[in-house]
């Protein structure tokens, strides 16, 4: 193992990425519809767009399942329609790669040793990214674009931040909460007034198809799509609370979790004190993408590169890492990332892990202690953020 880590260098570790995901698209292509519905439905409702139908419903001539995703994201997908599927797969892959290591690359820019620490962050996310890859979903997409707009916005470049934002917020309505971190940096009225102006011009893009009746009409499809879609596999603390103490599956039950974790997650914001020092922000960015997805009752496995990339953000803002660190980082690798594979026989993975959630665990353990961490930095820290180009 360690052979193969020296071998890993950054480089080598950034084509393994492009050559492994765009390999696995090449996969699902062969293994035929089943395998890569995820994408047609990322891709033709584009076909609907034309034709001035309802994107939304069932539409089993072009794709299973019902679409979820904003009418803006249906025409940003365009291209990808009049592509043949193997090469619309291949360049689907290949674009949330792109985004995911240009998100890494950029945000940790300007660490001690990046090289070092974009590595280090690339080797803890790998596996995660691989599974949402597999799947063809847009989650390593989400992340990299949020990471891309918190380093536009600690560089005071609020119009290049929000585009990403706001490109999050309509692949993914939950992205656009890391705009959030605006609080932390200057400019804010510049920053609220780009957002404004980012999202009026997503909403009516694709008005240069449909009237804009039909457009109003579809986004209140959407809205409602987005209230009553069915949960997921619940692998956040829903899932745990389910599984191993018996909670009943009722709105109410949720919203007290969810409750209970907003307040764990807002709390820390009240150092005000800490709020222009480095490592309480970096230690927030990974805290807070931990907690989008351990609190979420829609999390399931591929959604889990957004709490490992906290994770491996965390990691980095170590310098020396106690026992009890690495004992977590190793948790994670082996029961969050390694769980789904072919390492463990499937007897375990379906009598242990999957009806356990044993898949989140580990981040909800990272994600105390990241907390922990917070509460416990001395308020006379000194490590000032400064604007980098």
């Amino acid at each position: 193992m360690q052979r193969v880590l020296r071998f890993l260098t950054l480089p080598r570790l950034l084509g393994l990425y492009v050559v492994l995901f765009c390999l696995v698209a090449v996969q699902n292509y062969l293994l035929g519809f089943g395998h890569y519905n995820n994408y047609l439905m990322f891709a033709r409702p584009f076909h609907n767009l034309l034709l001035n139908e309802s994107i939304y419903g069932l539409h089993p001539n072009l794709y299973d399942d019902n679409y979820k995703y904003s009418p803006t994201f249906a025409w940003l997908m365009g291209p990808f329609y009049y592509l043949p599927d193997i090469v619309g797969l291949i360049l689907w892959n290949l674009l949330n790669t792109v985004v995911l290591l240009a998100g890494v690359w950029f945000y940790l820019n300007d660490e001690k040793d990046p090289t070092r620490q974009r590595r280090a962050a690339l080797l803890i996310i790998l596996m995660e990214a691989l599974i949402t890859a597999q799947n063809l979903q847009s989650n390593n997409l989400i992340v990299g674009a949020m990471l891309l707009g918190l380093y536009h916005l600690r560089n005071e470049r609020v119009w290049q931040a929000a585009f990403f934002f706001v490109l999050c917020g309509f692949v993914k309505f939950y992205g656009v909460a890391a705009a959030g971190f605006f609080l932390f940096y200057p400019r804010k009225p510049q920053f609220i007034l780009a957002m404004v102006v980012w999202t009026i011009l997503f909403a009516i893009a694709p008005l240069t198809m449909i009237p804009l009746d039909n457009l109003l009409a579809e986004y209140k499809e959407w809205f409602n799509v987005i209230v009553v879609s069915k949960l997921g596999l619940q692998v956040s603390v829903m899932g745990i609370a389910q599984s191993w103490f018996g909670m009943a599956k009722t709105d109410g039950n949720y919203r007290v979790i969810e409750i209970v974790g907003a307040t764990l997650f807002l709390l820390p914001f009240l150092r005000f004190g800490l709020w222009k020092d480095r490592l309480f922000q970096r230690r927030m960015v990974a805290y807070f993408l931990l907690f989008m997805i351990v609190f979420n009752k829609m999390a399931e496995s591929p959604t889990y590169v957004l709490a490992v990339t906290g994770v491996a953000l965390w990691w980095v803002t170590l310098d020396n890492p106690t026992r009890f660190d690495q004992i977590l980082l190793g948790l994670v690798i082996v029961f969050t990332s390694l769980s789904p594979t072919d390492i463990f026989p499937q007897i375990v993975q379906k009598q242990f892990f999957q009806p356990y959630n044993i898949k989140a665990l580990p981040c909800i353990l990272v994600w105390a202690r990241v907390q922990y961490q917070i509460w416990m930095q001395p308020s006379t820290a000194n490590h000032q953020l400064q604007p980098t180009l």
